[in-house]
């Protein structure tokens, strides 16, 4: 993925690798960095940069929320019990600042009721046309409701995997893949299209109807 002139990124409270968002925020150069609730924790630990900060922090020492506060961070507390996870938070307000692309850092890990829910919120930015990826150290998930291709230089890792977000995604096509599929109806309940690889320099994935998950992942 190219830099976009309005990319912000959400560090959320899940497993995050030090090294991988350190490199990827230097990288990336993001206009805008949230952190929501524990994912604070990361950003202190690497003396990032914040433009926001938001959560409930229950989860959050108190001294390192002091020392965001010091720096004069705009941070806004939710109650605990609440309507709405923090990392949905984080991506509302993200998307109240008309961003290009949003990447989610910190949004996996070993709960899974919370990695579910996180795939789920990307639904958020794709139904205002704006491109949202998860991001960790081996895997980019995304959802998409269009034809796209993937640049074999740019993919994620060396699997492809595209599972239905939509009950069924209607006239699944695979061009330029290990395994190619030509107008399959995808249905939920199906792993058809677990580790899928890329064969040729520009693979094509095209549909008719649906939402698929789109997982690049490393082994």
């Amino acid at each position: 993925m190219t830099n976009a002139e309005n990319r912000i990124l959400i560090i959320s409270g899940g497993y995050i690798d030090d090294t991988f968002l350190s490199e990827l925020s230097e990288r990336e150069r993001y206009s805008m960095i949230i952190a929501a609730d524990r994912g604070l924790a990361a950003a202190d630990r690497l003396e990032l940069s914040l433009d926001l900060i938001v959560g409930d922090f229950d989860s959050v020492p108190e001294d390192v929320l002091a020392r965001f506060r010091n720096k004069s961070t705009p941070i806004k507390t939710f109650p605990k019990e609440k309507d709405k996870t923090d990392t949905q938070i984080a991506i509302e307000l993200a998307l109240n600042n008309n961003p290009t692309a949003i990447d989610i850092v910190g949004a996996t890990g070993c709960r899974m009721d919370h990695v579910l829910a996180n795939i789920h919120l990307l639904l958020l930015p794709l139904r205002q046309n704006i491109h949202a990826n998860i991001l960790d150290l081996n895997n980019r998930i995304y959802l998409m409701d269009k034809s796209f291709s993937i640049h074999k230089t740019e993919q994620y890792g060396g699997y492809v995997s595209l599972l239905p977000f939509t009950e069924k995604v209607a006239g699944l096509t695979l061009k330029g893949f290990k395994y190619p599929l030509d107008h399959v109806l995808l249905n939920s309940g199906n792993s058809i299209g677990i580790s899928n690889e890329i064969k040729d320099d520009v693979a094509r994935v095209e549909f008719s109807q649906g939402i698929l998950v789109v997982m690049e992942a490393k082994d």
